[in-house]
This record gives structure tokens, sequence and C-alpha cells, in this order.
């Protein structure tokens, strides 16, 4: 947990937020959505809450795009970093890109979720942090860790 604030930004720093609050988790997640967001096999985020989130330069560069219901993918209109992701239905917490924080975030992710969709190019070799086919909570008959 840190003890002061964090802050982040877009590639191109047209964007800069601080964040006023302990990161509780971090995860990464191999969902299609976030794979096709990213560019990558993967994207690796935290929640924080969203009183605890301040843009604090290029707030009308923020863009939005509904991936999903209740899911909004927050990035940079001018470089396309994805920063935020809004839940619309759990409006009090906010989803961070770990990866849009300056230096080193003071957390380490703690497992995968969404390793059923994962892209079949990228083999998960950290054998230390639980899988989950699915989001931990949605279907618990398959929410236990898999190997």
């Amino acid at each position: 947990m840190q003890d002061s604030l964090l802050v982040g930004g877009c590639l191109c720093g047209s964007i800069r937020y601080q964040i006023a609050a302990p990161l509780a988790f971090a995860e990464h997640c191999h969902c299609s959505m976030c794979r096709k967001a990213h560019g990558a096999a993967f994207s690796t985020n935290t929640v924080v809450p969203t009183d605890a989130l301040q843009i604090t330069t290029g707030a009308d560069r923020l863009s939005e795009y509904e991936s999903s219901a209740n899911r909004r993918k927050c990035f940079c209109s001018r470089c396309g970093s994805q920063l935020f992701i809004r839940r619309t239905n759990r409006p009090e917490m906010t989803v961070v890109t770990l990866g849009s924080i300056d230096g080193t975030p003071p957390i380490r992710p703690e497992r995968h979720v969404f390793v059923g969709s994962k892209a079949s190019w990228y083999d998960l070799d950290d054998a230390g942090l639980p899988r989950y086919q699915i989001y931990p909570g949605v279907d618990p008959e398959i929410d236990r860790p898999t190997s």
C-alpha cells in the first residue's frame, strides 16, 4: 500500500491523472476486449475508488467507447492510450490500467482472469498466480482457480 499520491497518464502526455487511495489489488485480464483494446495478450489493471481518481490535465482529450454493457473504455483521443474502464453499473469504482501509472506501481498482479478466452499464441508460464476461466464471482461452478 502506498502512502502518497500516485500519478500517471497517457503516452503523449496530454492526459495526466492522480490517485489518492491505496491500490487494493491488480490482475491480468485475458478477455478478448482487453486484448483488442491494448493490442497485446492481456491487460494489467487495478481498481480504485472513483472519487480518489482525478484527471489533472487533459480531461478534454479523454474519449470513451462503450465496449460492452456497463463498460466504457476511456482513452486518450490523441495517442490512443487506454487509461481507465468505467463500470456504469458500479460508478463508485474505476479500473485503471497499471501500465499507465508512472514509475513502479506499489502493487503486483495477483491473478489471471478470463483465461478461457486468452490468446492462443500466449503461454501462461507464471505458475504461482491463480487462473480463472472467467471473472471470479460470476459463475460459482467455474470460478475456482485452474491450473
